[in-house]
């Protein structure tokens, strides 16, 4: 498990003290007429996952790599679009295409999230600390085996509120705090809900990979009579269980590092550090993925075509992505 005890002490502050907005945008405003080329674009390679150029020749589409861009159009190494290559070549963990003149990415910027998330995230992140503080109080219980909704719920429930805020008051006397400045208390945990929210919706997107796993696992019993798509499905599920595991494991990772709230907030600037490295690690992950949780959303285990193909889909999809898990599946 990560610690974020490790992380250095220097900038601590200022990070506590970060607004919660992103700050203003720089783009990736490059002068060399080469990115002036309609529909050019940034991405990452489909078969070597290296960040390209791609552009239109005639009617292909050409995928430039940087170090041939740079060497074909005398593009040195202190030259200001240089190194903007190389800060898209960074954004790319976070965004899956970039066209000149797109806005830097936030988390290249300030630290902060690019992406959007939705309202219920939010209450899921509130609803989590809330079961958090009720059970430091009473010294039991647990929030990590409840649903977003009923995480929701219990945040939103009168005698969840009346004893969150009873922890309030011995979370300022835990932290040093007099009376008068309670509210320091709320202002923090805030900051850490605005963090958290990023994480319950990295939680549902590897839920929603645990869900195609599992659909997988049923559908051995309906191909049982047809061994060559029965054997076919054997081999994906080996090939999904090690990397969807590994998902999970960092979700349980922040869920452990974050879920006493009285210690979370006593290393805030260290917390948070450390829930941004694992946000944006995980999130960079299941961009792989996004396209599969999309073709399996709303598919049950049932005999049909497209089932068949989405199996197939799957097995090619883990199978380039995570071959270290398929070196022992024959």
């Amino acid at each position: 498990m990560n610690d974020p005890t490790g992380h250095a002490e220097d900038g601590q502050q200022q990070l506590a003290n970060a607004p919660r907005k992103a700050a203003p945008a720089r783009r990736f405003d490059f002068a060399h007429k080469v990115f002036q080329i309609e529909h050019g674009l940034f991405q990452l390679d489909s078969q070597t996952e290296e960040p390209v150029y791609t552009v239109d020749m005639g009617d292909l589409r050409a995928n430039l790599t940087f170090n041939s861009v740079r060497t074909a159009f005398g593009i040195g190494p202190a030259d200001p679009d240089s190194k903007l290559l190389d800060e898209v070549a960074k954004a790319l963990a976070f965004v899956r295409t970039i066209r000149p003149g797109d806005a830097i990415p936030s988390e290249l910027l300030d630290g902060t999230a690019s992406w959007r998330i939705e309202d219920h995230h939010r209450a899921a992140a509130r609803g989590r600390i809330s079961v958090g503080l009720v059970a430091w109080m009473s010294g039991r219980g647990s929030a990590q085996q409840m649903s977003m909704l009923e995480l929701a719920k219990m945040a939103e429930d009168p005698e969840t509120k009346s004893r969150v805020q009873q922890a309030f008051g011995k979370l300022a006397d835990e932290l040093g705090l007099p009376a008068d400045r309670r509210g320091d208390v709320v202002k923090q945990i805030d900051r850490l809900v605005d963090e958290l929210a990023y994480v319950e919706a990295l939680r549902e997107r590897v839920g929603r990979a645990r869900r195609i796993l599992d659909t997988l696992k049923r559908l051995r019993a309906v191909y049982k009579r047809e061994r060559g798509l029965h054997d076919e499905i054997e081999r994906t599920v080996a090939l999904s269980e090690p990397p969807v595991h590994k998902l999970e494991m960092q979700i349980a990772e922040v869920d452990a590092q974050t879920g006493e709230t009285a210690n979370a907030l006593r290393t805030l600037p260290r917390q948070i550090a450390f829930i941004r490295e694992v946000r944006d690690r995980l999130h960079s992950q299941m961009m792989k993925w996004d396209d599969l949780l999309e073709a399996w959303h709303g598919m049950t285990a049932e005999h049909s075509t497209r089932v068949q193909k989405l199996v197939r889909d799957t097995y090619r999809f883990v199978a380039r992505h995570f071959p270290a898990e398929s070196e022992w599946v024959r």
